[in-house]
């Protein structure tokens, strides 16, 4: 009963988690890529004032502690403005409205770049993050340059970001740039190598503290995945905590189901099986499918070294899909219930009847003359 009301729980878990959208593995519309955005620099030095990339390209952030800085937008109209009094958007500049998201937004009827600009304030602080399409490829497919020899790095045009501090204009320039992955080999061998280890343990019986530990080193490799992702937003701590959980819900599920089964597994209890068989398919997919573009790319949206983040997805899909099977290995390999082998032992000793039964109806049954039992009196 304890066991059939943990497999339903973790059923209805799990078709809840089915109902949400997936967001996981990309921060602002981009994941795993080989573009790779830099800053050259600013054609002339200014005081309190910085820009940064983040997001892997994704988006510019830009921060001011000097007098107010102006950025235009494409059409050379004035779009942001900066300085101590908070952050301001022009509500007419078609920037504001291409630059709603990375891909884009249409520009809306109200926009006009030459007409004076209106002002919307939109935050209290000196920092601006947004969508700057000058700095990353729009493209659906790689220029014909990178077609041609898609192993080679290539170096785009330098784009330039225009800002206006007073009456002095300022150039921000960078480079984009293509830089070819690896070949995802070595660690698709690292993945399956983990998975026959993992498997090996139900195959073998050691289904309870070996196979905790396992899950337990899942667990926290797909938790540390989800992090590096989340602290590779812009923003404060609670805003990539936010992005944590909002963007890795499937995954969530997979911790939670992780911990369940580290802690009765290391019990030897057979309800962790079925905990674990979920915990290693969330990771495995969650994790290591839907992030697995990641093992041939050069840059990625992770908050470290990209051979890092390569090696947690590669952890996550060998090792979820072994913790998987060796769980539902062992659980197959399990006896049945007690009560129930019981009875079937008792049916094959006295030819399908129950034992007890099949005593009370030889008491006082005359034997046949040809009976080898001898009584004494």
């Amino acid at each position: 009963m304890r066991r059939a009301a943990l497999v339903g729980l973790i059923t209805l878990l799990w078709l809840v988690s089915l109902a949400q959208p997936a967001s996981a593995h990309t921060v602002s519309g981009v994941g795993a890529t080989n573009w790779k955005t830099s800053i050259i620099g600013l054609s002339r030095p200014v005081p309190g004032l910085s820009v940064r990339v983040i997001e892997d390209g994704s988006r510019l952030e830009l921060t001011n502690h000097g007098p107010e800085v102006v950025v235009l937008g494409y059409d050379g109209e004035p779009y942001l403005r900066v300085g101590p009094h908070g952050v301001f958007e022009n509500t007419l500049s078609p920037a504001t409205y291409l630059n709603c998201s990375r891909k884009g937004c249409p520009i809306s009827p109200v926009a006009n770049a030459e007409a004076p600009p209106q002002w919307k304030q939109i935050s209290s602080g000196q920092t601006v993050r947004w969508h700057d399409h000058r700095t990353h490829w729009m493209g659906g497919q790689p220029p014909p340059d990178v077609r041609r020899a898609p192993g080679q790095v290539h170096h785009r045009p330098p784009w330039t970001v225009s800002l206006v501090q007073g009456d002095t204009h300022i150039a921000l320039t960078g480079r984009l740039t293509w830089v070819p992955g690896q070949s995802p080999g070595s660690w698709l061998l690292l993945a399956l190598g983990l998975a026959v280890v993992a498997a090996a343990l139900g195959v073998f019986g050691y289904w309870g503290l070996p196979l905790a530990v396992l899950v337990a080193v899942l667990t926290i490799n797909d938790f540390y995945h989800a992090v590096g992702i989340a602290w590779s937003f812009g923003g404060g701590f609670w805003t990539k905590v936010g992005k944590l959980f909002s963007g890795s819900f499937y995954s969530t599920i997979g911790w939670m189901l992780g911990v369940v089964a580290v802690w009765l597994l290391a019990r030897r209890r057979i309800d962790g099986l079925y905990a674990a068989v979920f915990a290693g398919i969330s990771a495995a997919l969650f994790t290591g499918l839907l992030d697995i573009t990641v093992l041939s790319r050069s840059q990625a949206p992770f908050d470290g070294l990209i051979g890092v983040d390569q090696l947690t997805v590669a952890v996550s899909l060998g090792l979820g899909t072994g913790v998987a099977v060796a769980a539902f290995v062992a659980l197959r390999r399990l006896p049945r219930d007690t009560d129930a082998d019981d009875h079937e032992l008792g049916d094959e000793l006295v030819g399908g009847e129950p034992a007890d039964e099949a005593a009370d109806e030889s008491v006082g049954t005359p034997l046949g003359p040809g009976s080898n039992v001898v009584s004494s009196t």
